[in-house]
């Protein structure tokens, strides 16, 4: 007679508050860590330390650059060896004691180099925190949106901080060197999030008597069409996505030259996350209704939008308060890129994985979706910044509606691709067999 729990009673569990508490603290400080620093990581480099375009690029690609490979290790490790927050917690420990001297540093190479040492410790935490966060939700479709919204409220609050207080009333190179704060309190609570990950529900390896080599397995299923759709589609969409880091802050430093005002960057730039908030507390009924497919073109759609209202803003003679709304409102669709797009990516993967290869398969995925989209999306990011870029009596000069149309027409062959390629209702089923429901 078969044990297998039953589906229905599955689908109708709750995990205990408790442990939802838990698990949204993890998600808030996971991303609290980037927020400090991944909204004007650019800008700080370029106004403070002097980058040229490329120099600039190639450092937003070193904070993708890491991870081509370490997914492979910390993916087989979690899955065979080690429990996954002791991982998180060692990631995290030497990730922080690396911000705390890259804070310190002054030239291109060593910045860049400390980047890349900092994204292979770091970017694969954000894959096995899903990866932690699926093992023990007992209605993970349902419950991880609300997970994942208090990691959207983690990268917003930093911005506040930092700027209402660390740099208010500052302006001019006085500004450009105070900026430098964001990456000292990003190591701070590096350390900090290392620490708490020690305390994190255990999550040892799933192991499974055939011993296979996990990251073999989860290859093995590129042979399916739904799967390659998916991570050949998300690997351009984060081409576009790396896009938005490389030039949305010197973007919004344009704008608000334009209008005189001071410190502002991280604050507007929060509305997409605000956005996000809203979004992702609606995505487990938004997907239930529309299905993988539709909420992924509903994701993939806003990247296209928020590039071609970008593009307006300096295409158009209008006034700043226009030019601002219009920026304001295509970083209000952030929310809809990442709710729709890429937390609904990690959801379907999580869908159709294997019980014994969850970890490599996040991670495996992460490599297209964080590290090889991001590394190639910061170099041509650069060089496009390049094309559009010129230099007059020792200013630059930017054509903004040729960068983000630049993007905007990457995003548009992505839907394409989505529309076509990827099978109706793919993934809207059940969950494989096999899975037990978490035990904590």
């Amino acid at each position: 007679m078969s044990h297998d729990p039953d589906p229905t009673t599955i689908a109708q569990a709750r995990s205990s508050p408790p442990l939802l508490g838990r698990l949204s603290l993890m998600m808030f400080l996971q991303y609290f860590v980037q927020g400090c620093y991944l909204p004007i990581a650019a800008l700080y480099v370029e106004s403070t330390l002097g980058f040229a375009p490329r120099q600039v690029g190639i450092f937003v690609a070193a904070l993708a650059i890491g991870p081509i490979l370490a997914p492979f290790i910390l993916g087989q490790i979690v899955d065979r060896a080690i429990a996954t927050e002791r991982v998180m917690a060692f990631c995290h420990g030497l990730g922080g004691a690396l911000m705390l001297v890259l804070y310190f540093q002054t030239t291109a190479w060593p910045v860049i180099a400390l980047g890349t040492a900092y994204s292979i410790l770091y970017v694969p935490t954000m894959m096995l925190s899903n990866s932690l966060a699926f093992r023990h939700l007992r209605n993970s479709d349902m419950e991880f949106p609300w997970i994942r919204l208090f990691g959207t409220l983690g990268f917003i609050v930093p911005a506040f901080i930092i700027e209402s207080w660390w740099l208010r009333g500052l302006g001019g190179p006085e500004l450009a060197r105070a900026r430098g704060i964001a990456f000292a309190l990003s190591g701070i609570f590096g350390l900090i999030m290392s620490a708490y990950c020690l305390t994190l529900p255990h999550t040892p390896p799933v192991r499974d008597e055939r011993h296979k080599y996990a990251p073999g397995v989860v290859m093995a299923m590129l042979r399916e069409r739904a799967f390659l759709v998916i991570v050949a589609v998300t690997f351009f969409i984060c081409i576009a996505h790396q896009f938005f880091f490389v030039f949305n802050s010197p973007f919004l430093r344009d704008i608000l030259d334009t209008g005189g005002w001071g410190a502002a960057e991280q604050r507007i730039s929060s509305i997409g996350q605000w956005c996000e908030l809203g979004v992702m507390a609606i995505l487990g009924l938004l997907l239930k209704r529309l299905g993988f497919k539709r909420t992924l073109l509903i994701g993939a759609s806003a990247y296209m939008l928020r590039c071609l209202l970008f593009s307006l803003v300096f295409a158009i003679d209008a006034p700043f308060a226009a030019r601002l709304a219009i920026a304001a409102a295509g970083q209000a669709l952030h929310g809809f890129c990442f709710g729709c797009f890429l937390a609904v990516g990690y959801m379907y993967v999580d869908r159709i994985s294997p019980p014994d290869v969850r970890g490599s398969m996040q991670n495996i995925y992460g490599v297209f979706f964080i590290s090889l989209g991001f590394f190639f999306g910061g170099l041509v990011g650069g060089e496009v910044g390049d094309w559009f870029t010129t230099v007059a009596d020792g200013h630059k000069l930017r054509n903004w509606p040729g960068i983000w149309l630049t993007s905007a027409a990457l995003c548009a062959a992505c839907v394409a691709a989505l529309a076509a390629f990827f099978p109706e209702c793919q993934g809207d089923r059940p969950r494989a067999e096999g899975r037990d429901p978490a035990r904590h």
